[in-house]
Parts: C-alpha cells; sequence; structure tokens
C-alpha cells in the first residue's frame, strides 16, 4: 500500500494510526460483527483521511496556523504528568526514539491541525433532538445490553507453550472436571489449582461477565453453555480454563436516556466529517493523489482481533 501526495509519500503506519482511531470510535457504536464487515470501509476512510491529513498540513503552513510556545509547553507538561514524571516520560520516548523537542513539535502540529478542523467545521450545525431520535428509532437493533453470564473458571497455564506442557495443564483440568462432577466443590479446588487471583479470593467466581468483553475463546465458550453446565477445557492466549456457567441473562433495548449522548456524538461526528471532507475534496483537486490500489495491511481480520484482544481484560 503506497500513497503519495504532490510526490511525497505516507507511511503505512500513518494509515494504521487513522484506522485504529475509527476502529476505536466505531466500537463503541457497532457490533463486532458489524465492525467486522466494515473494515474495507474503514480502511479506505483511513487511507482518504491520511491523505486528508497531508493536505491540511500543507494547509495549515500556507494559512499561517499559529500555536503559541505556551501552549506547547503546558501540553508537555500535562503529558509529563500523565506519564508519572519526566523519567517515565523520558523512558517512553527513548524506547520510541523520539526526543523532547521531536515530541513538542508533534504536539504544535496536532494543535494546528485541531485549530484548523475547529475553523473548517465551526459552521456546523448542532443536531436536533428529533433528529437523534429518529437515529435511535431507525437504529434500534444497535442499542440492546449484551447478554451477560455469571461464571467462574479455574486457570492453569502451561510451564511453556510446548504441547506436552499443555497436555499436563490439561490432564490436570480433566481430572478436576470429573471430580466436580462427581462432587467435590468448585470453589474449594478453584482456590486450591487456579492460577486466576478469582481462585483464592473469590472461589474462582469472575462476577456477571458481559458477551463479547472477553478474549474470543472464552467469550464463545461461556456463550456455548448451558446454564449449570461444566466446559470441556478451553485453551485461550491466557491459559487453559475449566469453567462453569452459573446463571445467563438475555440483552434487553436500551432506554434513549442511556444512548442519547453517544448517538448525539456520532451524529456531530459524522456532521463534522462531511464538512471537513467537502474542504478536502477542494484541495484534492488541486493536488496530485497516487494510490497504488493495492488494499491495505495483511490481514484485517487480524487487525480487528488484535484491536478488539487490547481492549479485553483477564487473569
Amino acid at each position: 500500500m503506497a500513497i503519495k501526495v504532490n510526490g511525497e509519500t505516507i507511511p503505512e503506519n500513518a494509515v494504521m494510526a487513522e484506522l485504529k482511531r475509527l476502529m476505536d470510535f466505531y466500537s463503541r457504536h457497532l457490533s463486532r460483527a458489524e465492525l467486522g464487515r466494515s473494515m474495507g470501509t474503514l480502511l479506505q476512510k483511513a487511507k482518504e483521511h491520511a491523505v486528508g491529513t497531508r493536505l491540511l498540513l500543507d494547509e495549515v503552513k500556507r494559512r499561517h496556523v499559529d500555536v503559541a510556545d505556551a501552549e506547547v509547553e503546558a501540553a508537555l507538561q500535562d503529558m509529563i504528568k500523565k506519564s508519572g514524571g519526566d523519567k517515565p516520560l523520558d523512558a517512553l520516548l527513548a524506547k520510541q526514539k523520539i526526543s523532547r523537542d521531536q515530541l513538542r513539535a508533534s504536539i504544535r502540529v496536532g494543535k494546528q491541525l485541531d485549530r484548523l478542523v475547529a475553523r473548517i467545521t465551526s459552521t456546523v450545525e448542532d443536531c436536533s433532538e428529533d433528529a437523534v431520535e429518529q437515529y435511535y428509532e431507525e437504529h434500534s437493533e444497535r442499542y440492546v445490553s449484551p447478554d451477560q453470564a455469571q461464571v467462574r473458571h479455574i486457570l492453569v497455564k502451561p510451564a511453556s507453550d510446548s504441547e506436552a506442557d499443555k497436555a499436563v495443564a490439561r490432564s490436570l483440568l480433566e481430572g478436576l472436571k470429573h471430580r466436580i462432577l462427581e462432587g467435590e466443590s468448585f470453589p474449594d479446588l478453584a482456590a486450591a489449582h487456579s492460577e486466576c487471583p478469582s481462585g483464592k479470593e473469590t472461589g474462582g467466581s469472575l462476577g456477571w461477565i458481559k458477551q463479547g468483553s472477553t478474549v474470543p475463546e472464552f467469550d464463545r465458550a461461556v456463550f456455548e453453555l448451558e446454564t449449570g453446565e461444566l466446559s470441556d477445557v478451553i485453551e485461550t492466549p491466557i491459559g487453559l480454563h475449566l469453567v462453569e456457567k452459573l446463571e445467563q441473562e438475555e440483552g434487553a433495548p436500551l432506554p434513549l436516556e442511556e444512548v442519547r449522548d453517544g448517538i448525539r456524538e456520532l451524529l456531530m461526528h459524522e456532521r463534522r466529517g462531511r464538512a471537513l471532507s467537502e474542504y478536502v475534496e477542494k484541495l484534492r483537486k488541486n493536488a496530485l493523489i497516487e494510490d497504488d490500489e493495492s488494499g491495505g495491511p495483511a490481514g484485517l481480520e487480524g487487525v480487528l482481533d488484535s484491536f478488539l484482544d487490547g481492549q479485553k481484560g483477564g487473569c
């Protein structure tokens, strides 16, 4: 994937940064399946946004959009505070091979772009309550709370990734399952054998987990179980698990009051996006854009899985 704007190549990591930003935004409004089906569209949007950013950077220079040194320094100090001090920030910058001056330059460019975009979108009208309600009614299937299940588990981490060590862990869990089916206490066995903190703290209980909130292998197994059923041994990136589903509650429609702000945010995001796109389109007409149309980063499904896994917790 090679994109050039007026002869200057846009790095693939710039496109990936735009893609992940879009995924982060739309993951708050779309299910995993909808997000997966949208990956091709989001990639195209990411490429367009990367091109647009390059054109807007040129426009920042042409229009002499300025940011005061004090504003840049204030943003830097805020980053230092959030990082835990100068040393942690400097360690992070060293790892990324970025100097303080380069960071300041990046902050300045980001604020210049923000200022330019704010000017371009300043005339966008706020969306009405009618528009919010209409969107809610037309997309009611998106605003449903996920199913949730109350579960407990026993986690065993193999000594290594070798098949032999996995077989040892699997054999231990299969033995524990047999003992539970014979009447022994799941919480007691979890306290004695689980390598998840939940073992000793809560007898293996993970409480209520929402569908889609854990790693895919665990999530799929939990929501395929019947209430009261013990799972077979489940392998995830965390380790091997034995799971018991205690209860399940079906998802229900979310009231408008709970999602109104999110819908308004989405609609305003789209309106500002259209205004910005119209402006960038005018810039594109006077620019030379070259795209080899080779698609993008290999394995969009893998990109999606990696993104979603990064949002989920685990033991």
